[in-house]
């Protein structure tokens, strides 16, 4: 159970509690609809009970649909609420932060081990277009002593529409950092072209347990900068940018210059 809190207005660095327990705790709960909990470290404590609405159906990435069955890749994944509202209340020692009617989003991942490396990232709130909103995952995986070319899976809500965004045999181009993205993602008849960045102060970095051995260094932030641009055939050129998105890059290599956070392992 952990737990991140960045608010600017505080002047500090994220505030971040993990708590390692053998079991699901009996009065935690966490699912699509609902997120209570606690956890304790070092002294801090953190406690949340957020609630979560949204009528959008779940969006399972990868494509073909039969990748959830097949052996690779690893790590399955699935927005179970891409876009939704949270509302409850989330603590930090005296810190109160009242949460109501925020932009969220709920995911899930599962799986024998995680990808070499990779990027994830969601936004909302586009200015003018503010019922859009982006899920993209961009990953590499290891086969043998090889690693992958990126691949991408996602989707952009446009409208009402989803966009597919990625899958294989559509190759993406990426330019993949700690703190920052450019990436040329393909799609039927379009293509999306976007970059992302991140303050340093907005982000945690943690070590992520592998289920198949090791671990991987993971740098995660909930408030980051998106811009993009959508070209469609016969259709004019869509410019879209949003200062409410998460962005989080993972890799089984050392990120130079970034400090992990002490956190327990598990």
């Amino acid at each position: 159970m952990w737990c991140a809190l960045v608010d600017r207005s505080l002047g500090e660095r994220p505030a971040v509690v993990k708590e390692v327990f053998a079991a699901f705790p009996p009065d935690a709960v966490a699912g699509a609809r609902r997120f209570a909990g606690n956890a304790a470290m070092a002294g801090r404590v953190a406690r949340w009970d957020l609630s979560v609405t949204g009528g959008q159906a779940p969006l399972r990435p990868l494509r073909p649909q039969a990748l959830y069955r097949a052996p690779l890749p690893r790590t399955k994944l699935e927005a179970c609420v891409p876009d939704g509202l949270v509302t409850g209340t989330v603590q930090v020692d005296v810190y109160l932060a009242g949460v109501s009617g925020w932009r969220g989003t709920v995911g899930h991942n599962w799986g024998s081990g995680h990808a070499d490396s990779w990027v994830w990232l969601h936004a909302a709130d586009f200015g003018s277009a503010p019922d859009c909103w982006l899920e993209l995952v961009l990953a590499r995986i290891r086969i043998g002593p090889v690693r992958s070319p990126w691949t991408a899976m996602g989707a952009l809500s446009l409208g009402g529409a989803r966009i597919p965004l990625g899958g294989l045999g559509r190759r993406p181009r990426v330019d993949g950092q700690p703190g920052r993205l450019t990436a040329s993602i393909p799609s039927p008849g379009a293509r999306l072209q976007l970059s992302a960045t991140i303050s340093d102060g907005d982000a945690v970095a943690v070590s992520y347990t592998d289920p198949s051995g090791g671990s991987r260094a993971v740098r995660h932030a909930a408030l980051a900068t998106v811009e993009l641009t959508l070209r469609r055939k016969r259709d004019r050129e869509l410019i879209l940018s949003s200062s409410h998105a998460a962005y989080e890059y993972g890799t089984s290599r050392e990120m130079s210059g970034i400090m992990l956070e002490p956190l327990p392992e598990g």
